[in-house]
């Protein structure tokens, strides 16, 4: 007391020791607070996260177009150019289903494949591979002379597609994430005006070379897919910066936290009530409540170190560095683990994916002598459980929703490949000329092209999941066959029919890329198709030629029709189920969390 009244500065200074002391112990809680937040955020951040949504994506979807118009394009024309050559074998309906069975063995095969090449070898000096095995077999279809050298060069083929699509689908979901079924839905469009000029100029050119002839020019074109791969830039080329992903979501924070005041304060005007200050000091509304100054302090400090997130200088702050470059090391660790698990493999480099192999490797092989044990004895010891692990995710083998929809995809694939195969066919013997059934394959890839763009525009407005688009297809499909069969009997009702037919096709194959990874992670994409198109070629090896058979056995394309009718609805119940009893309780519990996570915000 009598310092204080000798001398009343130090009383003052006293004061204003413990007022600095109180602010520096605030401070620090705030950087704590937002160091935990920063660190949180970066094991949060995924691939999804880190994907380009464009840049590069935009020249990925470009090499789509090109791979898919070049290979899968002149499909619906082929009994166009050799409906002819195939008559005269007298088996054409056993011939058309032995070469689609043929074409899905090896592709289901090299689908699956694609993990262990790409695990060894980049993803553009595999994806040029196959693109070789397809065009160049393309080419010497123009120097068959029987059925047997027809189904050979099906089988290389099928090589080829099963290599090109699943780096194709695999690459462009992982470059788009938010712009993913529009842009899609974009190429596919683009792919379908190819559908159209296909036939148009088929029929051209086989009035003035031929069918050799025209068979020769399709397979010179189909040799620009190999161009197209040289583009499939692996997706690690062009991702993200995480420090920007970070400072994004920081910035984001911000933004919700001063616009959550804004609002408390506004609430507060209406419902005024008073709480006791220990209630208030232990609430999160109290904290933004306390007074402008802790909350000015704290929104500067936030802002302060979102900016350092997304600098160099981060590099002034111990923690915010140590905090950076954990994330940085753990997205390694999370880029190796994707090269490792994945079909894809989205490859980084061919050094650092061989290590990785070797480490896979070293777990599962069981090593005859420890001493000398080398890689030949490693492999040599591989059982057949451990080469399945390799090849396939087995948790997506035990996912029985994934299945469903793998099996519901392969039967309407089946039956709507099989039926545009068989269409030139089905037309002529009915009575139609070639040009009718030139005209009725370009009505419907025209109508298919229209549906695109219908369905482009319809992902604008409308957010609905790939799935249901399917389901809906699925559904009218089956009706538009149907009434194929009743009004096949006129050219007008078959022309007609058939543009329905096309109208509905875009919706199913615009969303299948879509469908089988749906609610999969980005690095089990590869995987995912690598079994789809194991499950799709075990459908096709044993209703393909089923179909034929029928066909051939009675001597009925309209039996053939029942059949294919049956193929393509019987999924229809399971999915329907699938969709009752496993999506609608996911979807209502993702809302009752959403509605519980808002209303504490």
């Amino acid at each position: 007391m009598t310092v204080a009244k000798r001398n009343g500065t130090t009383t003052e200074m006293t004061t204003l020791t413990t007022n600095n002391v109180e602010e520096n112990e605030k401070k620090d809680r705030n950087l704590t607070e937002i160091d935990q937040v920063i660190s949180e955020l970066d094991d949060d951040i995924t691939l999804e996260d880190l994907a380009p949504d464009g840049g590069w994506g935009w020249m990925v979807a470009l090499a789509l177009i090109i791979v898919l118009v070049t290979t899968l394009g002149p499909a619906s024309s082929f009994a166009i150019i050799f409906g002819d050559f195939l008559v005269t074998t007298g088996q054409t309906g056993t011939a058309m289903t032995l070469f689609n069975s043929v074409f899905m063995i090896t592709f289901s095969i090299s689908s699956l494949l694609t993990n262990a090449l790409l695990k060894k070898y980049s993803m553009r000096p595999v994806g040029i591979a196959g693109a070789m095995f397809f065009s160049i077999p393309n080419v010497a279809l123009a120097f068959v002379n029987n059925v047997y050298e027809m189904a050979f060069i099906f089988f290389l083929q099928g090589i080829g597609i099963g290599l090109l699509i699943t780096i194709c689908n695999t690459n462009f979901n992982a470059y788009f994430v938010k712009k993913r079924t529009r842009v899609m839905s974009l190429a596919q469009t683009i792919i379908g005006m190819g559908g159209i000029a296909y036939p148009i100029c088929i029929e051209k050119m086989m009035s003035m070379y031929g069918f050799r002839g025209t068979a020769a020019l399709t397979g010179a074109f189909s040799l620009n897919c190999i161009a197209g791969m040289t583009m499939m830039h692996p997706v690690e080329w062009h991702t993200k910066d995480p420090a920007e992903v970070r400072a994004e979501r920081i910035r984001e924070a911000d933004e919700r936290k001063s616009k959550n005041l804004a609002i408390s304060k506004r609430r507060s005007t209406i419902h005024v009530y008073q709480e006791s200050a220990s209630t208030r000091r232990c609430s999160l509304r109290s904290l933004k409540d306390e007074s402008s100054n802790e909350v000015s302090l704290l929104i500067d400090t936030y802002k302060a170190h979102a900016k350092k997130v997304a600098s160099i200088s981060e590099l002034e702050n111990p923690r915010l560095r140590s905090s950076s470059l954990s994330a940085r090391e753990a997205l390694t660790r999370k880029f190796s683990a994707l090269s490792a698990s994945s079909l894809t493999n989205l490859a980084s480099g061919v050094g650092a994916l061989t290590d990785i192999r070797h480490n896979r490797l070293d777990k599962i092989t069981k090593v005859a002598d420890q001493k000398k044990g080398d890689e030949h004895e490693e492999v040599q010891a591989l059982t057949m459980s451990n080469i399945l692990s390799e090849l396939l995710e087995m948790s997506l083998i035990k996912n029985r929703s994934f299945l469903n929809l793998c099996f519901g995809i392969s039967f309407v694939f089946t039956s709507d490949f099989t039926f545009s195969s068989l269409l030139p066919l089905m037309l002529t013997n009915y009575g139609y000329d070639t040009s009718d059934a030139a005209l009725a394959v370009m009505v419907g890839a025209t109508a298919e092209l229209i549906s695109r763009i219908l369905l482009a525009i319809f992902t604008v407005f409308v957010d609905v999941k790939a799935r249901y688009l399917f389901f809906f297809a699925m559904i009218a499909m089956s009706f538009a066959k149907a009434g194929f069969l009743i009004f096949e009997n006129t050219l007008m009702g078959a022309l007609v029919m058939n543009a329905a037919i096309g109208m509905v096709r875009s919706w199913l194959l615009v969303p299948q890329p879509l469908v089988i990874i749906e609610d999969i992670s980005i690095d089990k994409f590869a995987s995912a198709y690598g079994i789809f198109a194991v499950v799709n070629g075990i459908v096709s090896i044993f209703l393909g030629p089923f179909i034929g058979f029928v066909k051939d056995w009675t001597d009925s394309y309209r039996v053939c029709q029942y059949a294919m009718l049956g193929m393509n609805s019987i999924f229809v119940i399971p999915w329907a189920l699938q969709f009752i009893f496993v999506d609608l309780p996911k979807w209502r519990k993702e809302r009752r969390n959403k509605i519980v996570s808002s209303s504490l915000k």
